[in-house]
């Protein structure tokens, strides 16, 4: 018969010490799964969005968590994630402050919310390069 107690649960399922990176982490749920990276114990989370302002004001919110490592920091990145430019800017920011990272948590995507025949052309260009470009791009 099967079992599904896991042993060694706390330390296969722990974050501490670990580096990630969250796309499109501003605001929303990227910046719920930063705040849950850094309270499971991760020493950086990247946060990356399109807004400069906006990573700024995310990093500063997580950087005042009580119940994050001493020396966890949320780092801004603004990038664009649905340009393959913008993802290249987004690694060469990060590797000029770590040589890894453990967890890349491809978040970022947007929605107009518009009635489905008046979705213009542009608008959903947009949405099809950040929901799913951005996916592949950043996986890469």
């Amino acid at each position: 018969m099967a079992t599904a107690n896991l042993v060694d649960f706390q330390n296969i399922f722990s974050l501490e010490g670990k580096v990630a990176v969250v796309t499109g982490s501003s605001r929303g749920l990227g910046l719920a799964a930063a705040s849950g990276i850094l309270q499971a114990g991760a020493s950086k989370v990247y946060i990356t969005s399109r807004s400069a302002s906006g990573c700024e004001e995310a990093c500063a919110i997580l950087n005042a968590l009580p119940n994050k490592r001493a020396d966890a920091q949320a780092i801004p990145v603004p990038a664009d994630s649905s340009t393959v430019d913008g993802i290249q800017e987004l690694v060469d920011a990060v590797s000029k402050s770590t040589d890894h990272v453990d967890i890349l948590l491809i978040n970022a995507g947007m929605a107009y919310g518009e009635r489905f025949e008046k979705h213009d052309e542009k608008k959903w260009t947009e949405v099809m390069d950040i929901n799913l470009k951005s996916v592949f791009y950043a996986a890469q």
